[in-house]
């Protein structure tokens, strides 16, 4: 999981949003529900510091807990600091005040097992810490120097949950449609897997290379064990050249976020997808609308993604209540 939060910062499929430049609003919920984006905004907008058209809203829904970080900047998929260091902070304790010295110093409070605040401040006296710990009537404070907490952070990537990524990478996928599981299985496991499976082909394929030459100098060094040793390497290397036909087959790890890209643009439309497939460098899906003149501009938005060299309207046809059912193909560009 670190290897994968990793690769989506590196990459800025996802950027970290820190304490200090961001508001953080938790909510208990009656019951376990899913809301989408627009239905948060729609309700805790009012609740930021920040005006709509400046801020971003970040959400995550962990059973009946509602976690919001309104975030100062243009539109994107946040990683909330506070929301990495809960997660390690879980694994120890269920009640404790985190202070993470800084400028500015930083302070998560976890109760009952829930992130229930975290805020930035210049300065953290004794008093402070007294009125945080009567307010929440936690007596526990875990303290971090400026030092520590770079290592903490990084170390905390790990704790983070598949269900966490999908939070923050607002993957919404409709469970009602006929279609929608094999979508679900096809699409996630691609968006997730596939990186991590790259990751894990190419270290061990540069293992299995470093195996390679250390078998080699055995058996210059041993000659009484030259069969044994040369079947050994020989086994090896058909195990590697396998290993590195796997790793070709993951090397287009960009059609995954590409196909990330059709689910996200199709649910923003308002259309349903109705199947979807990739293999190779394309991808066939069908949508259906009730809005004929929405294809010119759905096609658009999908090459407007900078992820294909073609898109195509390969069939269209009516189907019942007026309901229109478009048959799709999309080239996948090849990463450079």
């Amino acid at each position: 999981m670190e290897v994968l939060v990793n690769y989506l910062l590196k990459k800025q499929i996802i950027k970290l949003s820190y304490i200090e430049n961001s508001f953080f609003l938790y909510k208990k919920l009656d019951k376990k529900v899913k809301l989408t984006s627009e239905v948060i905004t729609l309700n805790y907008s009012s609740e930021s510091p920040y005006s709509l058209k400046s801020s971003f809203i970040s959400s995550i829904i962990d059973n009946e807990n509602l976690y919001l970080w309104f975030t100062k900047g243009s539109d994107a998929r946040y990683l909330p600091e506070s929301y990495t260091i809960f997660r390690r902070l879980l694994t120890k304790y269920q009640d404790v005040i985190c202070v993470i010295e800084g400028s500015p110093n930083r302070v998560i409070v976890i109760k009952g097992s829930t992130l229930v605040a975290s805020f930035a401040k210049h300065t953290i006296s004794l008093l402070d810490k007294k009125l945080i710990e009567d307010e929440y009537q936690i007596e526990t404070i875990f303290t971090l120097s400026e030092k520590e907490y770079k290592n903490y952070i990084e170390e905390s990537l790990k704790f983070l949950t598949i269900n966490d990524l999908l939070n923050i990478l607002n993957i919404k996928i409709d469970f009602k449609e006929t279609f929608t599981k094999t979508v679900y299985f096809l699409a996630l496991p691609l968006l997730i897997s596939s990186i991590v499976i790259t990751l894990l082909l190419a270290g061990y394929s540069f293992y299995l290379d470093d195996k390679k030459e250390l078998l080699n100098k055995e058996f210059k060094t041993n000659q009484q064990s030259n069969r044994e040793f040369k079947r050994t390497i020989v086994e090896n290397e058909n195990e590697n050249e396998v290993y590195h036909e796997l790793l070709n087959e993951f090397k287009y790890v960009d059609k995954t976020i590409a196909l990330s890209n059709i689910l996200k643009i199709t649910e923003d439309m308002n259309m349903t997808m109705f199947y979807i497939k990739i293999y190779d460098k394309n991808v066939n899906f069908i949508v259906k609308t009730s809005n004929t003149g929405q294809i010119p501009t759905y096609t658009k938005k999908l090459f407007e993604t900078d992820q294909f060299e073609d898109v195509k309207n390969v069939n269209s046809r009516k189907i019942k209540n007026s309901i229109l059912e478009v048959t799709m193909n999309a080239k996948l560009k090849r990463v450079k």
